[in-house]
């Protein structure tokens, strides 16, 4: 009788459940902009969109509140999160503070490497834009910040963007849409690269801090204008 194979050593990726299935779905449409800032999430809706029942659409929706994407409010249901101009303010005050000291860490722990991936990723950028694939871009844009973060070697500075991350894509959506605002967030990230490639490393961090400052100016300015921001 053949001896049985012994079971190569390793993990099994364990199957997802319907819980995180519905989540990254949902998440997937609010990052992309599908769902608007603001605009009302219905248990029955998504239940039936999805066809499945509503208890894992609302431990979905419990999950995405921990994420700082869903607002659930008592007696009145869940929302895509949104901000008052106040609250974008601060939150691009914060990312201020945590890119500007990630970016004088990556320069002083991998100037070079920071440089080379910054420059791929806005070359991607440029390409994504001729080709009017904003989806690609967003993505891309996503990668460009990570990189300055994760260059940095600091698990902490790292840890505190990770948290910020779905709500900056989201953002970044529907300020995105706007054709202005894409052409001088492009232009920001080439300003950057071009800087840090002449070592004026002071006129890059303050290219940064302006780059992420304008995305408090755009967002009012959609406020102001009404656009989708549900």
């Amino acid at each position: 009788m053949a001896k049985a194979k012994p079971l190569r050593a390793g993990t099994i990726e364990r199957p997802k459940s319907l819980t995180e299935l519905v989540k990254e779905h949902i998440r997937t449409r609010i990052i992309d902009g599908e769902l608007k800032l603001g605009e009302a999430l219905s248990e029955n809706v998504l239940a039936a969109q999805l066809g499945i029942s509503k208890t894992p659409v609302r431990e979905a929706l419990l999950q995405l509140k921990l994420e700082g994407l869903v607002d659930i409010q008592p007696q009145r249901g869940s929302f895509v999160f949104t901000m008052n101009p106040k609250e974008m303010e601060e939150f691009c005050d914060y990312r201020i503070i945590l890119e500007t000291a990630a970016l004088r860490s990556a320069i002083e722990n991998d100037e070079a490497g920071l440089v080379v991936a910054l420059d791929q990723r806005a070359k991607k950028m440029v390409k994504a834009l001729e080709e009017n694939d904003l989806s690609t871009y967003r993505r891309i844009d996503t990668d460009y910040h990570r990189q300055i973060l994760q260059r940095a070697q600091n698990s902490y500075l790292l840890n505190a963007h990770s948290q910020l991350e779905m709500k900056i894509q989201a953002l970044r959506a529907h300020v995105t849409q706007r054709d202005r605002s894409i052409e001088v967030s492009l232009a920001e990230h080439l300003s950057i690269v071009k800087l840090l490639k002449a070592n004026d490393k002071a006129k890059a961090l303050t290219v940064l801090s302006g780059h992420i400052r304008a995305a408090s100016r755009d967002f009012r300015a959609l406020s102001e204008e009404g656009g989708s921001l549900g």
